[in-house]
């Protein structure tokens, strides 16, 4: 460092004087805690429908769309739920594109052992196939 160089500047917060509101004073009482402040508010009032239930009549009462909806399933037998057999659609469709993709890549594997770019090319096929197709039919696809 020469010596005509200013002297390197110091970097720092400044300290702050904060006003502080509500001053409390040493013989002032202690603040409620939340068990006091519950007790102040009184006691709990029930309500049959909460503070904003529909008045009577009012043709927008979701309630009552939904009495005469579940009324008028009944009256035409729509409220029967028939308990069918789970078809394995998904593992069927599955086993048809693993099995054969599989056989193919096998094939090209064992008929290519002498070609060592086959062999490795056939192996890696169907460690991609199994994997990605696993993946995909198993994690990524939703029911159907």
């Amino acid at each position: 460092m020469k010596s005509d160089d200013p002297p390197p500047k110091a970097y720092g917060f400044k300290s702050r004087d904060f006003k502080r509101d509500n001053v409390r004073g040493p013989g002032a009482e202690p603040l409620p805690t939340a068990k006091e402040l519950a007790i102040l508010a009184g006691p709990v009032i029930a309500s049959s429908k909460g503070a904003t239930g529909p008045k009577a009549g009012d043709p927008n009462d979701v309630y009552t769309a939904l009495q005469q909806n579940r009324a008028i399933e009944k009256r035409h037998g729509l409220d029967q739920i028939e308990i069918r057999k789970v078809r394995r659609r998904k593992m069927r469709d599955y086993c048809l594109i693993m099995l054969p993709g599989e056989a193919l890549l096998g094939a090209i594997t064992f008929l290519g052992r002498d070609n060592p770019v086959l062999f490795v090319s056939g192996l890696a096929g169907m460690v991609m196939l199994g994997v990605s197709l696993t993946w995909i039919m198993w994690q990524v696809m939703d029911r159907y």
